[in-house]
Formats: structure tokens, C-alpha cells, sequence
């Protein structure tokens, strides 16, 4: 398989790609009501976000190759061994980094908590996709 710094390209695109699909997934289709609600967005807003859909679902496309690139790097560096080990560190990461930094959004914005929950069990979901992926299609948690 193709690599980049050690990392199976395919791997990381289908990663990836399966971390978009589970945030279309959640504000798409579960989530589109209270997302856009928390947010205090308006039919206007939905306008104006419909008119640029293309860039907005090409560079979360983009931010989500480099999320799982990341993931991949970091799981290699932590020698995870074995699928529940990738997805304890990617829980862990996500604890310690993700939804804390999210929570500066609650604190220093005056966003709603729901919105936190909301997108912290995004990003969680996400992160076990995605080392669930990277391990299965990488061996990227595999015992050497």
C-alpha cells in the first residue's frame, strides 16, 4: 500500500472519509433541527449555508483526512496493541484534547451545553470510527 511518513494513504482517506460520513450523519439527518437550533440559526442562515455547501463539505472532507492522519500518527507513536487499545487512546485523546478544547466554545463563547454534548458525541463517535478503521485497514494497532 502507498504511504505518507509510514501512514497507508488508503487507510487514511477511508478513515477519513468515515469520520465525515458520521458527521453528516449526525447533522444531516439524527441532529439537523437542534444543531441548527443551538446555533440560533434561521432560514436566512440556512440560505446562506446552502449556497456554499461545496467549499464548506470539501474542507470538512479535507479537516477530517487530516483528523484521522493525526489519529494514525498518534496511535503509531502510542504503539497501541490491538483494536480496544486504539480505541481506549482515541477516547482518551479525544477527553484531552477535542471536547476540552470544545469547551472553551461553552465558557468563553456563552454557547449552550447541549451543543457541547452534541458535538463531543460527534467527535467521539468519530474518533472510535476512525481507530476502529485505522487498526482493521492499517494494522496501525497491530502487535508487530
Amino acid at each position: 500500500m502507498p504511504r505518507i511518513f509510514g501512514l497507508n494513504i488508503i487507510a487514511t482517506l477511508v478513515a477519513g472519509a468515515a469520520f465525515w460520513m458520521v458527521g453528516a450523519l449526525f447533522y444531516g439527518v439524527l441532529f439537523a433541527d437542534l444543531w441548527m437550533g443551538l446555533w440560533g440559526f434561521g432560514p436566512a442562515d440556512e440560505a446562506r449555508m446552502e449556497g456554499s455547501m461545496g467549499i464548506t463539505m470539501g474542507l470538512g472532507f479535507l479537516l477530517s483526512v487530516i483528523f484521522a492522519g493525526f489519529l494514525g500518527f498518534t496511535l503509531k507513536a502510542l504503539k497501541a496493541d490491538g483494536m480496544m487499545s486504539a480505541i481506549k487512546w482515541a477516547v482518551f485523546l479525544w477527553a484531552g484534547f477535542v471536547v476540552t478544547t470544545m469547551s472553551y466554545d461553552i465558557i468563553y463563547a456563552l454557547q449552550p451545553v447541549m451543543l457541547l454534548v452534541l458535538d463531543g458525541a460527534h467527535t467521539l463517535t468519530g474518533f472510535v470510527v476512525m481507530a476502529a478503521l485505522l487498526t482493521v485497514l492499517d494494522g496501525v494497532a497491530a502487535k508487530n
